[in-house]
């Protein structure tokens, strides 16, 4: 079996490493715009002695096409790989293209579903693994694990768990690529577009602290933290945990109820639940909730 892995993404590293040790893979290929995430993934296919190809958006149907049926690969798959395949190109190995997909699909179709899923409160995603075909996400899926997500895990956290799970689907479907029976889901099916600044933005009067907690993890790393402002600045939390303030007077959501080096900071929220800030990120650098009310946080401020 002779493998082409698409990627973009460190979350695709486990797999390399699985293929290269299985002399299955036969290359690794990766958009042409080199980010940190990417670069990582060079770094991996050189470490495994494996080849591997940058190509821009615009040469999938020339040179692209041309390179895939020279390698004459039996087996294409996509994992985290951000260009969307010429149809055309599906015939060209002999078992066609298939993705990797952080949910169960159909359900959480879309470009970050792991975010989509941490922020609604899911208790449960998985990994599908899906016969590509002329759009995103859509093609009969093949082989599924559900992962239960973990209280507290962030969405780098939980991709990286799935990272890890993927290998053996993977194991599992290659041996399995000749039978191409497609799973009935019991999924609804959703799609969920990338997110916008509205959607990572914390809504102190409207948002639960589960909400909050729940969108703080899915924003944790690929996000960059949810946002909010004090004192007309933009600050980032990147994690929280939900408290218990006794003896605290009933103040509008948004407000710091506590705050001192010792034990850190306590924010309101709606239905006069509290919130622990345990880590922000300003423009100053990343701190602790405590070291943060080491600059003069007082009780009574409030965030926007």
């Amino acid at each position: 079996m002779r493998i082409i892995l698409l990627a973009n993404h460190v979350y695709a590293i486990p797999a390399i490493s699985f293929l290269a040790s299985k002399q299955l893979l036969q290359a690794v290929v990766m958009p042409d715009v080199v980010h940190e995430h990417n670069l990582q993934v060079e770094n991996a296919a050189k470490f495994n002695n494996i080849p591997y190809k940058r190509f821009a958006k615009e040469d999938l149907k020339t040179s692209f096409k041309d390179w895939l049926i020279q390698q004459a690969p039996d087996l294409v798959i996509a994992y985290t790989f951000s260009y969307k395949i010429p149809e055309d190109l599906f015939s060209i190995p002999v078992h066609g293209f298939y993705n990797v997909h952080y949910s169960l699909l159909p359900a959480y179709m879309g470009p970050f579903p792991v975010f989509w899923q941490i922020k609604n409160g899911e208790k449960n995603g998985g990994i599908s693994i899906h016969q590509m075909d002329g759009d995103f996400d859509t093609g009969p899926v093949f082989m599924q694990q559900e992962v239960a997500i973990l209280p507290g895990e962030t969405q780098g956290l939980y991709s990286a768990k799935l990272s890890i799970f993927s290998v053996n689907l993977i194991k599992e479907f290659i041996s399995k690529i000749e039978i191409k029976q497609p799973l009935v889901s019991t999924s609804s099916q959703s799609y969920y577009s990338r997110p916008k600044p509205k959607d990572f933005t914390i809504y102190w009067d409207k948002d639960t602290a589960d909400d909050i907690e729940n969108l703080t993890n899915a924003c944790n790393t690929e996000i960059g933290g949810c946002i909010t402002t004090f004192r007309g600045q933009m600050i980032r939390i990147l994690e929280v945990a939900k408290a218990t303030v006794n003896g605290a007077n009933t103040s509008m959501p948004g407000t710091i109820v506590y705050s001192d080096t010792a034990n850190g900071i306590y924010v309101v929220c709606k239905n006069n639940e509290y919130l622990k800030l345990n880590i922000l990120q300003t423009a100053e650098g990343i701190f602790s909730g405590n070291k943060f009310a080491s600059i003069g946080i007082q009780a009574g401020e409030f965030f926007n």
